[in-house]
């Protein structure tokens, strides 16, 4: 009885990786290590960048991707009675990019803007809010991302 049960707590021990362990690299990069981004479109950035990252190879030097993201609206385009038409969307990415050695080899902000119609008209209320979910501003967030640290690792090698 105690044998299977002891056979049983070994077999499914085999399978366990720990989620947040620094020398896992099941679902990343090879070469890349990318630290976790907050909030939810941080989240779905890391998925897009690690995405990307997994295409890249570069010669067997390793590498740690921190990034911190902002978020910005501006209101502009404003009519006679003091009210914004139009709001200015920005994502900003502090990118630092280390070496084996912890050493920081790139820091950069990358930035990308778009803009929105706001509307005081019922369907025009939802399709601005609509456009808070703007995840194909985020996947060119990341695509300039990844353009960058390919032309930063490129000239460095």
């Amino acid at each position: 009885m105690w044998s299977r049960i002891l056979f049983f707590l070994l077999c499914t021990g085999c399978s366990v990786n720990p989620l947040y362990d620094g020398d896992s690299q099941s679902g990343e990069a090879q070469n890349f290590e990318l630290d976790i981004i907050a909030e939810r479109e941080g989240q779905k950035l890391r998925g897009y960048i690690m995405d990307s990252l997994r295409d890249l190879s570069f010669s067997g030097k390793r590498y740690r991707l921190t990034i911190q993201l902002a978020r910005s609206e501006t209101p502009f385009a404003f009519t006679t009675d003091g009210n914004a038409r139009r709001l200015r969307i920005s994502y900003t990415a502090n990118v630092t990019l280390k070496n084996e050695k912890r050493e920081v080899i790139f820091s950069r902000p990358i930035s990308v803007h778009t803009s929105s119609n706001i509307s005081s008209a019922q369907g025009g209320v939802v399709l601005s809010l609509y456009g808070h979910n703007n995840s194909a501003l985020l996947r060119e967030l990341s695509n300039r991302i990844i353009e960058n640290i390919k032309v930063f690792l490129t000239h460095e090698d």
